[in-house]
């Protein structure tokens, strides 16, 4: 019985992973996707595919995995604590939507996540030979892990984003002041950005010159977007793009002060690690390198006291 329950935890998280890990067309296109289709299709009437071509040549995450995701979702949303749809929802855009998971998919995941952890809580637990507390400690310690992990890897893959947008930033914010200084408008400045450049920040800038297109307020876009990234950078320079758009200041000055500042605080934010690497250092220099210090420098001293008495 052991067996064949280990066997169907395994199956199930295979196809899950493969699922995913397949190269596939997103059940939900993005934004982006859906201009692109509306524009193609403008131009070309027969480029569009029928609803039984589109499902043959769908991948096998899109056929089994998502739908089955989706069916999931109703359950988690009864059964586990989470965030509230809007919430998750800014939460996988922070992320850069991974796997292209949509709200219903990632609780979908959550629950699968949980099962399998339940299950192999459950089999550890029954195959530890120690005493009960023990077992009930294992198996809570799994469901706990089942429980944490997908946010967790979530939060981690937003931070490692935030992390490369604000590596990128600085150097997007010389580029348009380049081509605002060449003549172009801002609009025209980040469409150049997109088209030189590549990353998470320029995906983002994508989306918001996207929006701008099909009719959105620039400053809205901005905002939006900064909300998307959630990093005090940002923040503060579409804080500075929008004042200066509604009272008439030159944008290129606003990017050569916003540049600066945001140099100079990338700046302190460096002399700020750098000052705590001294604590940081201080742990396995107790415990790894004084013991070896020691026993070479006061090994031989204590070894002739011991022949000495």
């Amino acid at each position: 019985m052991l067996f064949v329950i280990m066997l169907l935890a395994f199956l199930s998280v295979m196809l899950l992973v493969l699922g995913l890990a397949t190269p596939t067309r997103p059940a939900a296109p993005s934004f982006r996707d859906r201009i692109g289709r509306i524009s193609q299709a403008t131009e070309d009437s027969n480029a569009a595919l029928s609803l039984s071509d589109a499902q043959f040549h769908a991948s096998f995450g899109d056929r089994i995995v998502r739908p089955m995701l989706l069916r999931l979702a109703v359950l988690t949303d009864r059964l586990l604590p989470g965030k509230s749809p809007d919430a998750l929802r800014l939460a996988l855009s922070r992320a850069g939507n991974p796997g292209g998971l949509g709200v219903a998919e990632f609780n979908g995941l959550r629950l699968i996540c949980l099962i399998v952890f339940f299950v192999s809580g459950f089999l550890v637990a029954h195959a530890l030979a120690g005493a009960a507390q023990t077992r009930v400690l294992t198996f809570v310690v799994c469901l706990i892990a089942g429980i944490v992990l997908p946010d967790t890897l979530l939060q981690q893959k937003t931070t490692k984003r935030q992390a490369l947008i604000r590596k990128a930033l600085p150097d997007t914010i010389d580029l348009l002041i380049v081509s605002v200084e060449a003549g172009m408008g801002f609009d025209g400045a980040i469409s150049k950005v997109v088209e030189k450049t590549k990353g998470p920040l320029t995906e983002e800038l994508a989306l918001c010159l996207d929006e701008i297109r099909v009719g959105k307020m620039r400053g809205d876009a901005l905002k939006d977007m900064a909300a998307r990234i959630d990093i005090p950078e940002i923040t503060s320079f579409v804080a500075a793009v929008y004042q200066a758009d509604q009272l008439g200041v030159s944008i290129a000055r606003v990017l050569h002060v916003q540049s600066e500042a945001i140099r100079t605080a990338r700046v302190q934010r460096i002399r700020e690690i750098a000052a705590k690497l001294p604590v940081k250092m201080l742990f396995p220099l107790v415990f790894f390198i004084f013991p070896a210090i020691f026993v070479v420098l006061l090994g031989p001293g204590f070894l002739h006291i011991l022949k000495a008495f």
